[in-house]
């Protein structure tokens, strides 16, 4: 009989087990977009001549862009490591400090289809209220792909936060962007080193220039777009732009960051400053358009042809 009542112990455990994988793995491939195809916990979108990972059981974060089958982000490299791919987090982070909150980050996310779109939802962080969702898409008359990030705030107090997204290459490659009007800053960092032409600022990755603490840049863009090149390749990303009196306090529309270790080279954006009462949520859409430079495009500092295949690539031109 003891054994009897072990058996349908196990049983019972076995079925209860069986039940939380069927309701993480709710969507099957043929549920999926033509666009998506899946290997275990990444799903893969293909858009032209790009590639970009999502890792559902780690933070439904990116976690490879390959454009021409060349790779671009710092990817993962050893276990426990969760600074690579590219994230998302809540501004300020005055609010959660650091580490960067596990549920929200790094913890597995659950996965839909919504509206030709695969959405990662996240539990709810006890400590802040936010769950976040990311929705991926393909936006073909653009040519690109289609991030929506939410905070919903699911808190029993008013919340003033913004969306950031941090994305992260290896300690190479150059960044560039458009100057907005509001003075550099580096918090508590070291500065980076930018140079200013025109109206763009440009920051080439320079191993020397990194001495014995993190550097950052925080500071005001235009346009709504910051675009990093490396190996021939590009990505720009575009959003929305943001108003000087609506960047968070003590943050940056545009965010630029070194290791002193450098070992990786981080080039993010936020969005709009947004008051959320409970049982509110905001969303933001970033577009992540990629190419292949063109041999008549330099990709060198302050290059006049690469800021104009850029604006030609957002205007639908390149």
């Amino acid at each position: 009989m003891k054994l009897f009542c072990q058996l349908i112990v196990l049983l019972a455990l076995g079925c209860l087990l069986s039940a939380c994988d069927s309701r993480k793995s709710a969507v099957n491939s043929s549920e999926l977009p033509a666009f998506v195809a899946q290997k275990g916990n990444v799903y893969t979108i293909t858009q032209g001549q790009t590639r970009l990972d999502i890792n559902a059981g780690i933070g439904g974060r990116i976690s490879s862009l390959k454009v021409d089958g060349v790779e671009m982000l710092l990817t993962a490299d050893k276990a426990g490591n969760t600074i690579w791919g590219s994230t998302f987090w809540s501004s300020p982070q005055s609010e959660w400090s650091w580490p960067p909150i596990d549920v929200l980050d790094a913890a597995p996310y659950s996965l839909s289809v919504v509206d030709d779109r695969i959405v990662f939802t996240s539990k709810t962080d006890p400590g802040t209220g936010y769950q976040f969702i990311k929705s991926y898409g393909i936006n073909a008359e653009k040519k690109c792909i289609s991030i929506i990030y939410s905070i919903y705030n699911k808190s029993n107090v008013e919340k003033n936060v913004a969306g950031w997204e941090v994305t992260r290459f290896r300690p190479t490659g150059m960044t560039f962007f458009p100057q907005g009007n509001t003075e550099s800053n580096s918090g508590i960092f070291y500065p980076l080193v930018v140079e200013h032409m025109g109206d763009i600022t440009w920051a080439n990755y320079r191993p020397e220039h990194i001495l014995q603490n993190h550097h950052k840049l925080m500071t005001d863009g235009k346009e709504g777009w910051v675009a990093y090149a490396n190996a021939g390749k590009i990505l720009v990303k575009e959003f929305a732009d943001v108003p000087v009196e609506l960047i968070v306090a003590g943050e940056g529309e545009i965010e630029l960051f070194a290791n002193v270790e450098k070992t990786f080279w981080e080039v993010d954006q936020q969005g709009v400053m947004t008051k959320l009462a409970p049982g509110e949520h905001l969303d933001w859409e970033v577009r992540w358009h990629t190419r292949s430079l063109p041999a008549s495009v330099p990709a060198t500092l302050g290059s006049e042809e690469l800021v104009n295949f850029v604006r030609g690539v957002l205007n639908g031109t390149h």
